[in-house]
């Protein structure tokens, strides 16, 4: 029956592509483009038999797997078509040299997500190095957050969850960037600032039946990326506020420091590197949310990727630990860890079949969050 379902609803992926097609085709004349992508994935788990902490729907299962923590995308014992399947088609609209206007809706196959605006955004360039941008648009808290889900830029079916997974991906605001060459480097700074309120927000299913709305405001961050021939390196920082609302009752959750308002900040390093047919990977991240919801965490992906021809092996490991000082009976860290092998084959030009597997470790104290499983993952992937 879950196939059933998963075709329907590729179905209406699939038109939502040609309307959006039509669309577009009407606007070339006033210098409009368009570009896309589109992922079907389907996955299941295997393994022995555990408890999770999870929302009881997660209950039925021996076991599962969070792959998309942002969308809540689980995996169970049954094969899914349903959890990570995706189109997006973006559309830039060239109004001027210097300004232009960008959209990005993206279709997901997932329950009550079938229909997202990713970015809305104006952009103007105030000389060759400097530009400015306001509206919706993706928190840069990582790597490949701008393009994150077009599943065809990466060799694996999805950055690891281990690092990749926070309530709130998105944020409404005003971002400033400059561009710069030297010498052989190449300088890219963003400032961003902004705030997002999430309704119903999906990654809260996952843990409660009860609908949250997540807030989070005054949003402001910078990231510095450098890149020279092989070597492409990132630092960033973002901080915010956050508060968490009950939609039942309106009311606001209390937070461990005593009110309904919180901060948290995120520091990221990336360390990338590419040599010939190797491909080398790495993340590295620390969230200080103890305030907020009771912990800090650690985490790192690590991945080595080697081509031949049009088929590429990856290797990777990547890990995710809280910290906490509350007793056990008011906040259990969490602690997960992944390894990973992923074969990718470019079956034509813009368009590659992926094989994954994982095995997730979960070491969470006194009770596992979702069990330990192993993940297997295929993908079809493709860029337009």
């Amino acid at each position: 029956m879950r196939w059933i379902r998963s075709g329907r609803r590729l179905g209406v992926l699939g038109g939502v592509a040609l309307a959006l097609q039509a669309l577009s085709g009407a606007a070339l004349a006033q210098e409009f483009k368009t570009s896309g992508f589109l992922s079907v994935v389907a996955g299941r788990t295997q393994g022995d038999c555990s408890a999770t902490a999870l929302a009881p729907k997660y209950q039925s299962s021996c076991t599962r797997s969070i792959v998309d923590w942002g969308h809540a995308a689980v995996y169970d014992e049954s094969w899914a078509l349903d959890q990570e399947s995706r189109l997006g088609l973006q559309g830039e609209w060239k109004i001027s040299r210097d300004f232009s206007a960008v959209a990005q809706i993206t279709a997901r196959t997932l329950k009550d997500q079938h229909l997202n605006l990713e970015w809305a955004y104006l952009s103007y360039a105030l000389n060759p190095e400097w530009k400015i941008q306001l509206g919706r648009k993706r928190i840069p808290l990582y790597y490949y957050s701008d393009f994150q889900d077009a599943g065809y830029a990466y060799n694996t079916v999805r950055p690891s969850p281990d690092v990749y997974g926070w309530d709130v991906v998105n944020y409404n605001g005003l971002s400033l960037s400059n561009t710069k060459n030297l010498g052989d480097w190449t300088l890219r700074t963003e400032l961003y600032t902004g705030s997002e309120k999430s309704k119903e927000n999906p990654y809260y299913t996952l843990f409660t039946e009860d609908r949250k709305d997540v807030e989070w405001g005054g949003i402001t961050g910078l990231s510095v990326e450098a890149s020279k021939d092989w070597f492409t390196g990132r630092i960033s920082y973002t901080r915010s506020n956050i508060r968490v609302r009950d939609r039942a009752s309106g009311d606001y959750a209390e937070l461990y420091n005593g009110g309904t308002k919180a901060n948290q900040s995120f520091l990221g390093l990336v360390l990338n590197g590419d040599w010939e047919e190797w491909q080398w990977r790495s993340e590295f991240g620390k969230a200080r949310r103890m305030q907020a919801v009771g912990y800090d965490a650690k985490f790192y992906l690590m991945t080595l990727g080697r081509q031949w021809g049009n088929f590429t092996l990856t290797a990777g490991l990547s890990r995710y630990a809280e910290s906490s000082r509350f007793d056990l009976a008011d906040y259990v860290p969490v602690t997960l860890s992944t390894n990973t092998l992923a074969l990718r084959y470019e079956i034509h030009q813009g368009g590659a079949l992926k094989l994954q597997l994982d095995r997730v470790r979960d070491r969470t104290a006194l009770a596992p969050l979702t069990g330990p499983a192993r993940v297997i993952s295929v993908a079809y992937d493709r860029v337009f």
